[in-house]
């Protein structure tokens, strides 16, 4: 064996990796929210699930990719663990479909992919093509890299060490199967790895079983992926992960295994021969065979209430999740332009909520957790309520809807800058232990803050007049009144720490930013009654 075959097959291995990793990336930059409220849209029934899931599948080529879109989904409250379990198990058929590909020759088919993928993928800059162009290439690049492993795999099975080891031993065979497992847990993606095995098998390296074991081998590495990616998990959005590891990962290669030792050492007909009568060769066997490892996964779906019941039971969801979750905007299509605003702001309140609780949870030392939930819920219903807006810029809006759009999407930026802020204020507020002055200097900021929030609550969620003038006179510039206390402080206390010194100066700047942007808040309430004001006279005088 030459040099140039050890180059080959590391060419080949190389664009193999580059090849799965680009077209999982398109795939996550593809899975906006157009994408999910599509998917949301037609995937009500299973059938619909499993038919979308298996175009998916077919489109992502790594499970564990899937598994983290839905979660994605499933966190932000667009999909229900009901509509997701459909969608994974056809994902699941749809990613045999690169194996069926392997098996016909596409050498010159894979050569016009990267021509025409990569010369669009460059020239056109549109936001919408790039990413498809990009999976497209990806998958060039992949096929490629197999035709590579191929052609100078087929050297590798003359050399004697590896036909003197790979004869059919016990030992090897636990060997392949690892082999198949690592490779799946490198390239994170069993149908890959199932080509790369059908590749060997052809070259002579493997022999029937091997492969078979090495296609196993990947079933099982595919959920190690997936166990590792989903250890941070909690709740309902552990669910689907641990669904796709019990059904297929565990279940499923437990299962295929014990029916392939019963085969092979006790001549029992049952997989193997069941592939035998599918494909005359080795490629349609295997590429069959990977098919039919989705069995498990598919047939669960049957019993999709017990499997939605049980997961429940396995991972419940938590109270931080269920606040991430939209309540309105859920329900309202942004075609209805009215409602959907209405629907934006009301899912809005429960932000500003979010927002007058962090003081609150500061106050007990021991309620870190709770502030870092309701950052996580904020974050996350933030991100739905912006995904919502940006469809809603892209209806037919009138002048006025459009106004109120725009006011609509001024107040969400000031809420996501008072959560940046806030969270600041907190970590700073945590920090600030020092002198017994400086103590009694953070309990009074504290309390103005807090009864600051309040009122901003009050009049953003109520709307009353007398409320939006008192807010008026506690927000805005207030560095004068701060610089005072600042200096007040200096002056009674000699303060001879300089990170005291520093803390004090970062406390009173941050909360000269909470009160400009409660001010900008109280500004979008001030101009959104204005607008309703002249909208009401508008209407009256046209009745008139």
């Amino acid at each position: 064996m030459d040099i140039s075959t050890i180059a080959g097959l590391l060419a080949g291995f190389g664009l193999f990796f580059v090849g799965v990793w680009t077209l999982t990336e398109s795939l996550k930059q593809l899975s906006g929210r157009r994408l999910r409220q599509a998917v949301l849209k037609y995937t009500r029934r299973p059938i619909q699930g499993l038919f979308w899931g298996a175009i998916a599948g077919a489109m992502a080529q790594s499970l564990s990719a899937m598994v983290f879109i839905l979660v994605g989904m499933i966190s932000a409250g667009i999909l229900s663990m009901r509509v997701a379990i459909p969608i994974l198990a056809g994902a699941n058929v749809g990613s045999s479909l690169l194996v069926f590909l392997s098996t016909i020759n596409l050498d010159v088919a894979v050569l016009i992919l990267l021509g025409v993928s990569g010369i669009v993928m460059t020239l056109f800059n549109k936001d919408w093509l790039r990413p498809m162009m990009h999976g497209l290439f990806g998958l060039g690049l992949l096929f490629l890299g197999i035709s590579f492993i191929q052609t100078n795999a087929a050297p590798l099975a003359e050399q004697p060490w590896i036909a003197g080891y790979f004869t059919g031993s016990g030992g090897s065979f636990v060997t392949v199967f690892l082999l198949g497992a690592l490779m799946c847990i490198l390239a994170q993606s069993m149908g890959a790895v199932t080509i790369l095995a059908i590749s060997l098998g052809q070259a002579g390296v493997l022999t029937v079983d091997m492969t078979i074991l090495a296609i196993y081998g990947a079933q099982f590495g595919s959920g190690v992926v997936t166990y590792i990616l989903s250890v941070s998990l909690r709740g309902s959005i552990r669910q689907i992960a641990m669904y796709q590891i019990i059904s297929t990962n565990v279940f499923g290669t437990t299962l295929f295994v014990g029916l392939w030792i019963a085969e092979t050492f006790f001549g029992v007909p049952l997989v193997k021969a069941l592939l035998g009568i599918l494909a005359n060769d080795l490629p349609g066997q295997m590429a069959f065979l990977y098919l039919v490892l989705c069995v498990p996964i598919v047939s669960s779906v049957v019993a999709l209430t017990w499997v939605e019941r049980s997961l429940a039971r396995v991972s419940p969801p938590t109270q931080t999740e269920r606040d991430g979750q939209p309540q309105h905007i859920i329900y309202v299509p942004v075609a209805d332009v009215d409602a959907a605003l209405d629907a934006a702001q009301l899912d809005q309140n429960r932000l500003v909520d979010y927002l007058c609780q962090f003081l609150e949870a500061d106050q007990d030392q021991a309620s870190a957790n709770k502030v870092s939930g309701l950052a996580a819920s904020f974050a996350t219903l933030s991100t739905e309520i912006q995904y919502y807006l940006e469809d809603l810029g892209h209806q037919d809006l009138s002048p006025a809807q459009f106004d109120r759009l725009n006011r609509v999407v001024y107040r969400q930026q000031v809420l996501d800058g008072l959560l940046g802020t806030l969270s600041d204020l907190v970590a700073q507020l945590g920090l600030a232990e020092g002198s017994a002055g400086m103590t009694r200097f953070v309990n009074l900021l504290r309390t103005a803050l807090e009864t600051t929030m309040m009122t901003a609550q009050s009049a953003y969620l109520g709307g009353h007049g007398r409320d939006l003038e008192r807010l008026a006179g506690m927000v805005g510039d207030r560095s004068e009144v701060l610089g005072r206390m600042r200096q007040a402080y200096l002056t009674q206390h000699v303060v001879e720490d300089r990170q005291e010194r520093m803390r004090l100066v970062q406390l009173t700047v941050t909360a000269e930013r909470i009160f400009w942007a409660l001010d900008m808040l109280r500004k979008t309430i001030v101009s959104e009654r204005a607008a309703q004001g002249a909208n009401e006279m508008s209407e009256t005088a046209l009745s008139a």
